[in-house]
């Protein structure tokens, strides 16, 4: 359980066609804060192929961890299980998932564009600690 491999994606050097800052896209709104899906997945292409480029040895890779500043909620589509038991090792992750997720961008953290669904579904149980309560957030 050693790391044997380090590497990080900055979204808004990296991925420009993507145009966010700080990683994210601020609707016009101020509420809205998303962050383009495919973006996450060519960051992992990115990292990948460096790897690879490296000469790192995947026969002994147990486990893939991936951390970030981004959180977000990522809806997948119905079938989209059958191409990820379908992937291919020599074709690039965000071109064979493109077509997978229901949504192109994901809400992330930031987001407060639902604030009044939120705050009747804590009236709902009884309020915020009664939420809190209930699911442990």
């Amino acid at each position: 359980l050693n790391v044997f491999y380090e590497d990080s994606v900055n979204f808004d050097k990296d991925l420009l066609e993507f145009g966010t800052q700080g990683g994210v896209h601020i609707h016009e709104d101020g509420l809205t804060v998303t962050s383009p899906v495919l973006m996450w997945v060519q960051a992992l292409d990115i990292i990948l192929e460096r790897m690879k480029a490296s000469g790192f040895d995947f026969s002994q890779v147990l486990a893939l961890s991936g951390a970030g500043q981004q959180h977000g909620s990522v809806y997948w589509k119905a079938g989209a299980s059958r191409v990820l038991t379908s992937l291919s090792p020599d074709l690039l992750l965000h071109k064979q998932l493109q077509a997978c997720f229901s949504i192109r961008d994901s809400p992330v953290w930031m987001d407060s564009s639902t604030t009044v669904q939120c705050r009747r579904l804590e009236a709902a149980v009884g309020g915020a600690q009664a939420l809190s309560c209930l699911t442990g957030s």
